[in-house]
């Protein structure tokens, strides 16, 4: 039992059992404020019992965290019923797309020593969190999660990736990814990537072995698909190049120019560059054309419309400002949710028929069940609300013990 390998299970649970426990601590997902009260009532709802909110409190501890990363992982591994088939010939090919990006959410100061983010200009520290995940676009469901500080960025965590894939894979990243030796290991391994070019990698023409000027080639071919050696590792990739239109163009310059690294100033080079989209990628013509390429690179904006539903239906940025633990907990608790949810949402497109007016919408579908969730689970699980939430309104609704008298008390002592 994941429960007492992770030590969150020591004796018979009188009240919070593991299952009471990971129900309602994913139930929070539907409730817009993730306070101790409110998830002391799910329990009680759920469980039909009453749970003080200082008694989760003292459970909510690194072996808590511990046990719902262990159902997190046996979620993540759960086999879909029914697994979607490749959208394209274009990714037929490939048995896994696994899409590596990252999300960002902002903590209270008191978490910036276990989750450290940027500092402001008086030098003071925030608290950030980032979420690294890997998406099986193939499959269409999460494969893994991690989670750090801000300080750990994207090139620090390009290597995640060689933990979990295998030959005939395609890694599918953005620029903040780009690690020439990870490239490197991932092509070792008998996989394949896409990414966009850093425009500052040397470049050698592989035919004749001398360094290329991208710049002037581009402005006298337009386009470009080229075999080259990337980088002083001299790693053979193609370079795909596709002209831009000049309003998309003036954009990608104004935003560099605006970049709020001081530090660093955009060339002119660099900003000639811009007009056209730079891919580097190992897989070859006979499978992909340079239209292709760019096509399927596109693809990648699949997980930032996810971690939109994260954001505007799910919750995720409600996160309390009690312990590292207790923030992990709710986070685990919620990719556990958003686990279960993509698989579900691939399962009806699986059976998604050409009788059917139009394809499940990710994002409708995370508004509807965020908002329904409680509800839904409360009908599923046969939980007899009213009477439930009464009790509970009986308990956690009354006036703490304190020294200074409460509205009742002062009303009845009025002279």
């Amino acid at each position: 039992m994941l429960a007492k390998e992770t030590g969150f299970l020591r004796r018979k649970a009188r009240k919070l059992t593991p299952l009471l426990f990971v129900q309602a601590t994913v139930l929070l997902v539907s409730q817009s404020v993730g306070s101790f009260r409110r998830w002391a009532v799910l329990v009680g709802v759920l469980g039909q019992l009453c749970l003080s909110k200082q008694a989760l409190w003292e459970r909510i501890n690194p072996r808590a965290v511990a046990f719902l990363q262990a159902v997190l992982a046996q979620v993540l591994h759960r086999r879909l019923a029914r697994a979607r088939p490749a959208a394209s010939a274009a990714l037929a090919v490939f048995p896994r797309v696994l899409i590596q990006d990252s999300t960002t959410l902002k903590l209270s100061p008191k978490l910036a020593t276990a989750f450290p983010g940027s500092r402001n200009q008086c030098g003071a520290a925030h608290g950030q969190l980032k979420i690294q995940s890997l998406y099986d676009l193939q499959a269409q469901r999460f494969v893994s999660f991690s989670l750090s500080g801000f300080n750990r960025n994207d090139q620090a965590a390009a290597p995640d990736v060689l933990a979990v894939a295998r030959a005939g894979d395609l890694v599918l990243r953005d620029l903040g990814y780009f690690v020439l030796a990870t490239f490197q290991q991932i092509a070792q391994a008998g996989a394949f990537f896409l990414s966009r070019l850093r425009l500052d990698t040397n470049l050698r023409d592989a035919r004749t072995g001398q360094p290329l000027d991208l710049l002037g080639t581009l402005r006298r071919q337009v386009h470009l698909d080229r075999e080259v050696w990337l980088g002083e590792a001299q790693l053979p990739v193609r370079v795909v190049a596709v002209k831009l239109p000049e309003a998309v163009a003036a954009e990608r310059r104004r935003k560099a120019k605006q970049n709020r690294d001081q530090r660093w100033r955009p060339s002119a080079r660099h900003l000639a560059l811009l007009g056209w989209a730079i891919f580097v990628t190992n897989v070859s013509r006979k499978i992909w054309s340079a239209k292709t390429v760019a096509q399927v690179y596109g693809l990648r904006w699949r997980i930032e419309t996810i971690f939109k539903a994260w954001k505007s239906h799910f919750r995720l940025t409600e996160v309390p400002h009690g312990t590292a633990a207790q923030l992990e907990a709710m986070i685990y608790a919620r990719l556990i949710f958003v686990t279960v949810f993509a698989q579900t949402c691939a399962e009806a497109n699986a059976n998604f028929g050409p009788a059917a007016p139009a394809p499940p919408s990710l994002l409708q579908w995370a508004g509807l069940i965020g908002d329904f969730f409680l509800v839904l689970c409360l009908e599923a699980w046969q939980r007899p609300l009213h009477a439930s939430f009464v009790r509970q309104l009986d308990y956690h609704g009354r006036y703490e013990r304190r020294t200074r008298k409460h509205f009742g008390e002062t009303l009845m002592n009025l002279s």
